[in-house]
């Protein structure tokens, strides 16, 4: 245990500054005490939550902005909420859930930006709606300047499984550390390789990126997110007559805006491959 330790419930209920909230961040990943503790939190307000439905006549949790903080509260009112909270646990366990799909809010995802900073596409569909590229200038740190990510909308994929859109929704918001950590969990699938190349990508690693995505399109030839990705591995391999055919197979797909951009990214790189 370390200092980053005994900050965990101050975390939750966001009473830490950005500075000190940004160092539990980056703690959060490397100690499994803490990451255990906030999935367990995590859930309990989601229970609680879900219990608190059925009519129990308690205050309700307070709201900031969009966001409801139930940590504090759900500590205060651990007398009711506990029983409430067990009894849905083993109701969880005993019936099936058939639980709808949470109406994750746009800032997840960042589909309430103008434009996007990530050059590579993700496989979540939410996260791979095109908007026109404007990378980050001046080193500006991506995770700063973007709205926070919210954690109850993780903890509901996280219930879901949905480890896709835990990885988009991390990788968007510049936390890659916490990306690597949940990747690690995903069973294999095509989509996986896909958002591992991605991570290599972004770390400088192009040979890496380049051999997951050859796998991918091997399985899948009209794979649009990893034919993108590998144009963007070619050309960082500097081998740009390669990546240029890549994006023309994009373009041919004819997604809106991804294919007028794969089309200006291919003419782009023919000019450059040209003697």
């Amino acid at each position: 245990m370390n200092a980053h330790c005994t900050k965990l419930h101050l975390f939750m209920d966001g009473e830490l500054s950005e500075v000190e909230a940004e160092g539990f961040r980056h703690h959060l990943p490397r100690c499994p005490a803490c990451e255990s503790g906030l999935r367990d939190l995590l859930q309990l307000e989601l229970l609680a939550a879900r219990a608190l439905t059925t009519g129990a006549e308690q205050p309700a949790p307070r709201a900031e902005g969009n966001v409801v903080t139930l940590g504090a509260w759900v500590r205060r009112n651990a007398r009711v909420v506990a029983p409430l909270a067990m009894a849905a646990s083993l109701c969880a366990v005993m019936v099936p859930r058939m639980m709808p799909v949470a109406d994750v809010p746009a800032v997840v995802f960042l589909e309430n930006q103008p434009t996007r900073e990530l050059e590579a596409r993700l496989s979540h569909p939410r996260a791979d709606q095109w908007r026109r590229y404007s990378p980050m200038r001046g080193g500006t740190d991506v995770a700063e300047a973007q709205q926070p990510l919210p954690l109850r909308p993780l903890a509901e994929m996280e219930e879901r499984k949905d480890f896709r859109g835990i990885v988009a929704a991390y990788v968007l918001h510049g936390q890659w550390q916490q990306a690597q950590a949940v990747l690690a969990r995903e069973p294999a699938s095509l989509a996986r390789d896909n958002d591992l190349a991605v991570v290599a990508l972004h770390e400088g690693r192009p040979q890496a990126a380049l051999e997951l995505l050859d796998a991918v399109v091997r399985a899948e030839p009209r794979h649009a997110q990893a034919l993108w990705n590998r144009g963007l591995a070619l050309h960082a391999l500097k081998q740009d007559a390669r990546a240029a055919r890549d994006f023309d197979q994009v373009a041919s797909l004819g997604e809106p805006g991804w294919s007028d951009e794969a089309r200006n990214l291919a003419q782009q790189l023919r000019g450059a491959a040209a003697p």
